[in-house]
């Protein structure tokens, strides 16, 4: 049963990284200018 709990644990948090790059790619698709998609990209690399 503890196997069964961590492969789903697991598979929860690679879905929600997937979710979050995106939302993300998303989010750099839809920025207005090429300064302020490199604003996104920087802020990304901090996290």
């Amino acid at each position: 049963m503890s196997h069964l709990r961590t492969r789903l644990a697991e598979r929860r948090r690679i879905r929600t990284r997937l979710r979050e790059e995106r939302a993300f790619a998303q989010s750099l698709a839809a920025a207005p200018t090429l300064e302020s998609a490199h604003e996104l990209r920087s802020l990304a690399t901090r996290r």
